[in-house]
């Protein structure tokens, strides 16, 4: 049993915190931003604007573009690890605030930056296992929540928003999810972590080298894998953190740029979200086009890494 994607939707906030504005609270430049993370503005989430309202805006729209409702799905997965509540999980929120009747199963998955590829890993296990019909993927992050405004070389990095994914059940192997890797090692978790006072800690040159080291050898993992080579990709969405990391990640794969798709210099790291967001403001403008094979790599907190092969 295989998947195909029937459809998506996304969702930002209205405020938007340009490069400009953290000039006016923080010792920084638009210059000195942009030169070493590539972002430009990027989205926050209103105070009361919670990841269930986001998760669960993007859903709607995926639901309409999908030409379904919320009881036409059997399983939601969400992808966060920004909640504002412990507990119960967005996914279940989310069900309950879109008026799902039929008691159909959500829940969480936390893998930080690389949970949008987790939160793949396990819809591709159950569209094998012949479990479910329809399955709804949403990444959502608040990373607002986790800003350190004293600490420059964090807060300009992260954005809110949120979105999602309906895939359905196919007997082709060779669309929807066609791969997925996933991978982690928890001996440097301190690298990368939130804080008890609910911070960003970051080593940044550390996290760096990993990234640039760890998002490309996922990527040629896959690949291999699936016995096919950069020619074969249409297009690669890497996850959205630091555009010198995409640079870096292309470069070693070989991908040309016109292949690779940015959106870090109009939402900043979103996390979670950051894939999904990219692979929407694609279909969006056009840019991603049905039947083309779409790369998706990832590195995040953990630390985890992973990649995905998506056939639109």
């Amino acid at each position: 049993m295989g998947s195909r994607l029937i459809g998506y939707g996304s969702y930002l906030p209205e405020k938007v915190m340009t490069n400009q504005d953290f000039e006016k609270i923080m010792d920084t430049s638009d210059e000195w931003i942009v030169q070493r993370t590539g972002m430009r503005q990027r989205h926050f989430a209103a105070e009361n604007e919670t990841v269930v309202d986001m998760a669960s805006a993007a859903a709607a729209r995926a639901l309409e573009n999908a030409k379904l409702t919320i009881d036409d799905i059997d399983l939601v997965i969400v992808a966060t690890t920004s909640s504002e509540l412990d507990f119960p999980a967005v996914g279940v929120q989310v069900l309950g605030r879109l008026g799902a009747t039929k008691n159909m199963p959500a829940f969480d998955v936390s893998g930080a930056c690389t949970g949008f590829i987790y939160a793949l890993h396990c819809a591709r296990a159950f569209f094998t296992a012949g479990m479910h019909r329809r399955i709804m993927l949403i990444g959502a992050e608040k990373m607002s929540r986790f800003i350190d405004w004293t600490d420059r070389s964090t807060a300009v990095l992260f954005g809110d928003g949120a979105g999602a994914l309906i895939f359905e059940h196919s007997t082709s192997s060779y669309s929807g999810i066609i791969d997925t890797v996933v991978m982690s090692d928890g001996r440097e978790f301190e690298m990368l972590h939130g804080s008890m006072d609910h911070h960003i800690i970051m080593n940044g040159p550390e996290t760096y080298k990993k990234a640039v080291t760890l998002i490309p050898a996922a990527a040629s993992y896959i690949m291999e894998h699936a016995g096919i080579t950069a020619d074969n990709v249409d297009w690669i969405i890497p996850h959205q953190a630091n555009l010198r990391i995409i640079q870096s990640g292309a470069q070693r794969l070989g991908f040309p740029l016109e292949k690779i798709l940015v959106t870090v210099d109009k939402h900043a790291n979103t996390s979670g979200a950051s894939g999904v967001l990219a692979l929407s403001y694609g279909l969006d403008n056009g840019l991603i086009k049905k039947g083309q094979l779409v790369l998706y790599p990832a590195f995040g907190s953990g630390l985890t890494w992973g990649a995905a092969l998506v056939r639109i």
